[in-house]
């Protein structure tokens, strides 16, 4: 009886998100679709520009298929009502056409350079040819290749055109869960997105978190911040969240979100105090900042390590003035003991659920650097 009335209760669930997608399907050729963007009705966000990453073969083998008349994948379009048009999957592939014609623009407005063809198996003469050397049949060839477009209704809420972003994003690079969420913000505020973006040439934020250049890529710095910020200010809902399943991917993308549109958070003076805690941790333990102490060998051993990320700042930084001043002496005891701590352990140990982890970090991080400072 009770999979029958789950099932009753999905049919409904089904049913009433199906109301919800509203979507129009057509074919525009590529010169329509051009004049579309010149039009100035096709959005492109700047900083979007960091996610079109294929190289010039991948742009090639692209235009290759349209000069061979081979279908191509959709292109994913979201509109708000009486909005532009904005890509949602497909970004890659309109900005090769772009950058081929000499017209996709960088972060400052400046027009990029189109791009040399290389080799393709099935026309091997291309190679070396830009856009302005090919025959005038061939270019029209490209200008006329139809592009298969959904358009997709959304509602006025950035959220549920950041959810088509997420579920709709199958580029051939893959990206992160952090560079997918870097479009939420700059969906919601590009002016974060840029006070945020420059946080991560910080010089001892770098030097204390020390990452690997792959870490790097794939936009991990960026993550750090968000969840410094999200912990340190720390008013999350934690009941709203099943600790137990929820990914941690999804509680950062609503908890950045909830920052964006607190009218309370002021960035700010927050980017201040992330530059002053920063600045602390790092004239007293450098490179040592979130490596984990071995009692035995008397000293920091390892990588950078999450847990003690977590475990450290939100504390530290709600008592940054105490530590600034007649605290700083004790700052590096204080963090060595900290990893020898029952509460410390007993949160970040392996097994805990990600949001569970982390409400047990700030729980532990906001007691333990508050005893001397009260």
């Amino acid at each position: 009886m009770e999979i029958i009335e789950k099932n009753k209760q999905l049919q409904t669930e089904i049913e009433s998100v199906r109301k919800e997608i509203k979507t129009d399907n057509f074919s525009m050729a590529v010169r329509e679709l051009v004049q579309v963007y010149k039009d100035g009705d096709l959005e492109l966000f700047p900083s979007y520009q960091r996610l079109f990453r294929w190289e010039d073969d991948q742009k090639t083998r692209f235009i290759e298929s349209l000069l061979m008349g081979i279908p191509t994948p959709p292109i994913f379009i979201a509109q708000k009502k009486g909005s532009k048009w904005t890509i949602v999957d497909g970004l890659q592939r309109v900005s090769t056409i772009l950058h081929l014609m000499g017209l996709f623009k960088d972060n400052k407005g400046d027009v990029r350079p189109t791009f040399k063809f290389t080799s393709t198996e099935k026309l091997p003469s291309i190679e070396g040819l830009e856009w302005n050397e090919l025959d005038e049949d061939i270019q029209r060839i490209i200008r006329m290749s139809k592009l298969d477009l959904k358009i997709i209704l959304v509602e006025d809420n950035i959220t549920a055109q950041y959810e088509l972003f997420k579920r709709l994003n199958t580029g051939a690079v893959a990206l992160s869960p952090q560079e997918i969420r870097n479009c939420l913000i700059i969906m919601l505020d590009e002016k974060f997105y840029n006070q945020i973006d420059l946080l991560k040439s910080y010089h001892t934020f770098k030097e204390a978190v020390k990452l690997t250049d792959t870490k790097i890529e794939i936009e991990y710095p960026m993550e750090l911040i968000l969840r410094y910020l999200i912990i340190k200010y720390n008013k999350i809902s934690f009941a709203n969240y099943n600790l137990s399943s929820d990914l941690l991917s999804d509680f950062i993308d609503k908890e950045t979100a909830r920052l964006i549109q607190d009218k309370e958070f002021n960035l700010e003076n927050e980017i201040v105090t992330f530059k002053r805690v920063f600045d602390l941790i790092h004239s007293v333990l450098g490179e040592n900042s979130f490596r984990k102490y071995n009692s035995e060998k008397l000293d920091f051993e390892g990588m950078f390590i999450q847990t003690a990320y977590e475990g450290i700042l939100p504390g530290l930084a709600n008592n940054i003035d105490f530590y600034e001043g007649e605290g700083k002496s004790l700052l590096k005891d204080k963090v060595i003991r900290m990893y020898s701590e029952e509460g410390f352990n007993t949160a970040a140990k392996r097994g805990n659920k990600a949001i569970s982890r982390i409400q047990g970090l700030i729980s532990f991080s906001n007691s333990y650097f508050a005893n001397y400072a009260n």
